[in-house]
C-alpha cells in the first residue's frame, strides 16, 4: 500500500511501457499547437504543409523586426526616399552623378547606359542610406548617455536640457519603435570611479557607526583604495569595454543563482489585485479572462508590439527582461541554479485540487482563442480533477520541491524525476508560458492590521505546495475570483512581472466584462476554433521521494508559520496633499520609513531602496541608502522628547534630508551608486584572489530595513482618477535579515499609500504590527510640520 499511495493515481503507470511512450508523446505534442495527424492522407499532408509554412512565416516575421529594429531610427522607407533624392540630385547635376562613378567599382563594365545609371543611383543611395543610419544610432547612444535632466527641475528644465531633448526627439522621430528598437543604442553602464565610490559609502555609514569605528573604516577604505582597489578598478573597466553591463551577469548569477536557500518568501515576491474591485466571483471565469488578457499582452510581446517604455515619452528604458517574461524557469542545479527559456511558449501548466494540467492557447492551427474559449477550456480542468481520484501526497505537495533547499530540490529532481513519463510531465511545466493555480483558498481582505494580511500570505507563500516558484510568474486565481502573481525575482525585477497584471487587469476592465447573472464571460462571436482537450499529467514516484517530500512539506511549514505579513492602508492623505508640499512621494515615505524604525528599534540601521538602472543597456536596480546625516539629523530632531523643536526648523530639516534623499536617487539612476560597483569589485577580488578586508565587511553588513516601492501605472491604460475603487493594492517580498523588516510600499493615488510589512515571528527585535502603528504615527507627525490647524490633519 506504502507504494501505491507514492504514485499519481492514474491508468497509464498500470497498462505498460508502450502506453507510457505514448503519453510522452502526447505531452510534447501538446506544446505545439499544430499536430501532424489527420484522418486520411490528404489530411496528414495539408498539416504538414500547415505546420512548415507556419515556421517559414514565424522566421521571416522573426527576420523582418530584426531587420527593423537594425534599422531604426530609421524605416525601409527612407531607404526608398534617399534613392529618389539621389536620382532627383543627378537628374538635375548629372556632372556631380559622374564624379560618383568614379568611386563605384565595375560600375564602367556595364554598357548600357540607363543600367548604368540606376545601379549608380541605388548604390549610393544605399551607402549614403546606411551611412545616416550609422551616423543617427552613434548619435543617439552618445546622446542618451546624457543625465543632466535628471537633476533639472521637471518644470524648468536647463537650456542644455531642452536642447538635447530637441536632439533626441528629432532623431526617434523617424520610425515608430518596437519593443527592443532602442536596444542597440542605449549607453553601456559606466564604472564609477572608485574614489567616488568609497567616498560616497563612507558618507552613508556615518550616521550608523559610532566615531572610532567610522575611524577604523575610514583607514579601511585607504588602505583598500591604495592596494588591492586599483587592479580591482582595472578589472572592471576592462570587463565593461567587453559587454554591455559590467554589473548584470554576477549580479544575476552570484546574488540569485548561487543562493542554496529556499525562494519561497526569501526571493519571490507577489503581487495583488485591485483591494476593492473583484468583477466576479466565478473562479474559472476570471481565470479564464485573466488568461485571455495574458495571452493578449504575449502576443504583443512576441511581435514587439509592445511600446517601450520612456521617461518623458524621449528617453527609453531598457526593454531586455521583457523577453523572458514567458516560458521562463528557474532550474535548480547544483551550486548554482540556471534560467530556462523557452521562445514563444504554446502551452499553460495549471494546478487543481492537487492535480496538474496543461492546455494551449491557441488553436490547432494556431489562431487566437478569446476568454470564452479558455473558460471552455478551464472547465473541463475542473471537471477532470474533481472525477479524478484524490492526487496521491506526492503529487499534490510535489511544488513543495521548489521551495526547497535547491541543492535537495536539484537532487530530488535527478532521482526522481529524470526519465520516463515523470519527465515529460516536469517538461511540460517547466517549459509552460506560465502557471496557473485555481486555489479553494478563499483569502477575505481585512481592514487594519491587528491580523496577517491572508491574500498576501497566500499569494507569498500558499500552503507552501501549491506554488511553482521556479516559475517566471504564478497566476493564483482564488476561489472568490480574487486574483494576483506570485514571482520569481531572477529573471527579472518587479516592474516587468507588474507591467503584465497591470495590462491584464487594465484590459481587462475595458473589455466586455461578465454576465451579472452567472458570474460567466458575456458571450461574443467567436470563429469556430478546434482545440486540443486539456491534458492531465502523471507522475509516477518510489516511496522514497515521498518521505523526501514529507520532510520538505514540514520545513516549509515552519518557514510559514514564521513570516509575519501585514498590509497597511494608509488613506489619511498621499501623493495629492505630498506634493502641494513640493516633496518628493518616495522621499516622504522613506523619512516616514527612518522614523518608524528609530521609534521601532531606538537607533538606526543600513537600510536598503532599490532604484533601477534602466536608462543603460541591460540594466536592472541598484541600492539607495536612504540613511544619511541629514536624514538622521531629522529623524532625531523628530523623536527627541528633551527638546522641543519647532515647526519650522523641522521643516527645513525634512526638506534637507528629502533634497539629498531625492539626489542620491537620481545618482544610482545615472550609474554613481554604490552597492553594485562594490559588489563587482568582491567578485574581482575573489576572481583574482585579492583579498579584501574593506570589501568583505562592507558587504558582509545585513539590511536590517530593507524597502522598495512598486511602480503604478506604467502603461497609461487606466483611467485611475475616476476609477480609484480599482486600485491595485500593489505588493511585497519577505524580510532581508533575521531581525529585519521588509516593507513595499506602492502609492497608488492621491489619497492612498499602502505598506507591505514583514518579519520573521521567531525574532524578539520585530513585530509587524507594531512597525505598521509606528509608519502611521510618521506619517501623521510629518503631515503635521505643513499643516497647523489639527482639523486639517
Amino acid at each position: 500500500m506504502a507504494e501505491a499511495r507514492s504514485m499519481a493515481t492514474t491508468d497509464a503507470y498500470l497498462t505498460g511501457h508502450h502506453l507510457s511512450v505514448e503519453y510522452i508523446s502526447a505531452t510534447k505534442g501538446l506544446m505545439r499547437p499544430r499536430m501532424l495527424k489527420g484522418e486520411n492522407t490528404l489530411e496528414v499532408v495539408v498539416n504538414l504543409f500547415g505546420v512548415v509554412s507556419g515556421f517559414l512565416k514565424s522566421k521571416i516575421r522573426s527576420a523582418k523586426r530584426a531587420l527593423l529594429n537594425a534599422l531604426f531610427p530609421s524605416t525601409p522607407l527612407s531607404w526608398y526616399t534617399t534613392i529618389g533624392c539621389v536620382g532627383g540630385v543627378r537628374y538635375l547635376m548629372p556632372e556631380l552623378g559622374l564624379k560618383v562613378d568614379q568611386h563605384i567599382p565595375l560600375i564602367n563594365r556595364i554598357s548600357d547606359e540607363r543600367l548604368q545609371k540606376v545601379v549608380s543611383i541605388v548604390s549610393f543611395g544605399t551607402v549614403l542610406f546606411f551611412a545616416g543610419i550609422f551616423t543617427a544610432r552613434v548619435s543617439l547612444k552618445i546622446l542618451l548617455r546624457y543625465r543632466g535632466f535628471l537633476y533639472d527641475s521637471p518644470k524648468k528644465p536647463s537650456f542644455v536640457t531642452l536642447s538635447w531633448l530637441s536632439l533626441v526627439r528629432l532623431l526617434e522621430g523617424f520610425g515608430t519603435p518596437m519593443t527592443y528598437s532602442f536596444q542597440g543604442v542605449l549607453p553601456n553602464l559606466p564604472v564609477p570611479s572608485l574614489k567616488d565610490t568609497c567616498r560616497r559609502y563612507l558618507e552613508s555609514a556615518k550616521p550608523l557607526l559610532d566615531d572610532a569605528e567610522y575611524d577604523r573604516m575610514e583607514r579601511l577604505a585607504a588602505d583598500f583604495q591604495a592596494e588591492e582597489g586599483f587592479w580591482l578598478q582595472l578589472a572592471l573597466v576592462v570587463k565593461s569595454w567587453l559587454v554591455p553591463n559590467y554589473v548584470t551577469d554576477w549580479w544575476e548569477a552570484f546574488v540569485y543563482l548561487c543562493s542554496r536557500e529556499s525562494i519561497m518568501i526569501n526571493s519571490n515576491y507577489y503581487i495583488m489585485d485591485a483591494y476593492q474591485w473583484t468583477p466576479t466571483s466565478n473562479q474559472v471565469a476570471r481565470a479564464a479572462n485573466i488568461v485571455f488578457q495574458i495571452a493578449k499582452y504575449k502576443k504583443k510581446l512576441e511581435n514587439e508590439e509592445l511600446p517601450p517604455l520612456m521617461v518623458n515619452n524621449t528617453i527609453p528604458l531598457c526593454m531586455s527582461q521583457y523577453e523572458r517574461s514567458f516560458g521562463t524557469t528557474r532550474i535548480p542545479q547544483h551550486g548554482q541554479d540556471v534560467i530556462q527559456h523557452v521562445p514563444k511558449p504554446k502551452h499553460v501548466a495549471v494546478l487543481c485540487k492537487g492535480h496538474y494540467f496543461i492546455f494551449n492557447l491557441l488553436g490547432d492551427k494556431g489562431e487566437s482563442l478569446t476568454a470564452l474559449h479558455y473558460e471552455k477550456q478551464l472547465e473541463k480542468i475542473v471537471k477532470m480533477a474533481e472525477e479524478a481520484d484524490e492526487a496521491s501526497f506526492t503529487e499534490q505537495n510535489l511544488a513543495a520541491m521548489t521551495a526547497s533547499n535547491r541543492d535537495k530540490w536539484a537532487t530530488f529532481r535527478d532521482e526522481f524525476m529524470s526519465e520516463g513519463v515523470t519527465r515529460a510531465s516536469l517538461e511540460a511545466v517547466e517549459r509552460a508560458a506560465f502557471f496557473l493555480v485555481l486555489d479553494d483558498a478563499a483569502p477575505i481582505e481585512r481592514e487594519g492590521v491587528s491580523k496577517p494580511n491572508e491574500v498576501g500570505q497566500q499569494l507569498l507563500h500558499g500552503n507552501g505546495s501549491n506554488r511553482w516558484f521556479d516559475k517566471s510568474f504564478t497566476v493564483v486565481v482564488f476561489s472568490n475570483g480574487k486574483v494576483g502573481f506570485n514571482c520569481e525575482h531572477a529573471w527579472a525585477d518587479a516592474p516587468v512581472a507588474a507591467q503584465i497584471l497591470e495590462t491584464a487587469l487594465a484590459t481587462e476592465f475595458a473589455g466586455v466584462g461578465y454576465d451579472s447573472t452567472t458570474g460567466k464571460n458575456k458571450a461574443v462571436p467567436y470563429p469556430k476554433v478546434k482545440m486540443h482537450e486539456p491534458m492531465k499529467l502523471r507522475w509516477k514516484f518510489s516511496p522514497k521521494a515521498e518521505d523526501v517530500l514529507r520532510e520538505v512539506v514540514e520545513e516549509n511549514q515552519e518557514a510559514i508559520k514564521d513570516l509575519d505579513l501585514r498590509i497597511l492602508r494608509y488613506t489619511a492623505y498621499s501623493k495629492g496633499f505630498i506634493k502641494k508640499c513640493k516633496t518628493s512621494p518616495d522621499a516622504w515615505m522613506q523619512m516616514a520609513l527612518q522614523i518608524a524604525f528609530f521609534r521601532d528599534r531606538g537607533h538606526f540601521a543600513q537600510t536598503y531602496e532599490a532604484s533601477m538602472t534602466r536608462l543603460y543597456r541591460d540594466g536592472r536596480t541598484e541600492t539607495v541608502r536612504p540613511v544619511t546625516s541629514t536624514s538622521a539629523a531629522f529623524v532625531r530632531a523628530m523623536c527627541d522628547e528633551e527638546k522641543e523643536w519647532s515647526r519650522e526648523e523641522l521643516r527645513a530639516m525634512f526638506k534637507k534630508a528629502t533634497n539629498i534623499h531625492v539626489h542620491n536617487f537620481k545618482d544610482a539612476m545615472a550609474g554613481k551608486g554604490i552597492d553594485r560597483h562594490l559588489f563587482c569589485l568582491l567578485v574581482a577580488s575573489k576572481s583574482l584572489k585579492k583579498d579584501s578586508p574593506f570589501l568583505n565587511e562592507v558587504l558582509s553588513a545585513p539590511w536590517v530595513l530593507s524597502t522598495s516601492q512598486t511602480p503604478v501605472q506604467q502603461t497609461g491604460l487606466f483611467d485611475l482618477k475616476n476609477n480609484l475603487n480599482k486600485c491595485t493594492g500593489g505588493g511585497g517580498f519577505g524580510p532581508v535579515a533575521d531581525d529585519g523588516y521588509g516593507v513595499s510600499y506602492i502609492v497608488s493615488s492621491d489619497m492612498e499609500v499602502s505598506f507591505h510589512i514583514t518579519s520573521k515571528v521567531s525574532s524578539d527585535k520585530t513585530d509587524s504590527e507594531r512597525f505598521a502603528h509606528n509608519i502611521e504615527r510618521a506619517m501623521q507627525d510629518i503631515k503635521a510640520l505643513f499643516v497647523e490647524d489639527e482639523d486639517e490633519q
